[in-house]
């Protein structure tokens, strides 16, 4: 019973340490956050930028 606990409890921590890291915000296209050169409109290429860039950082 205690070697199931632990299991449990292990399972649940290494969860929770990785959902963490998945909590980039993926854009879309309308979205100006992802204006990586300023000029007001958001192209294809800068999303995926953007977004590659998000995931890297955590």
């Amino acid at each position: 019973m205690k070697r199931f606990l632990f299991s449990a409890l292990t399972v649940l921590m290494s969860v929770g340490a990785l959902a963490g890291s998945a909590s980039a915000a993926q854009v879309g296209l309308g979205d100006s956050r992802a204006d990586l050169n300023e000029d007001g409109r958001v192209t294809l290429h800068e999303v995926v930028t953007y977004n590659r860039d998000q995931r890297d950082k955590s």
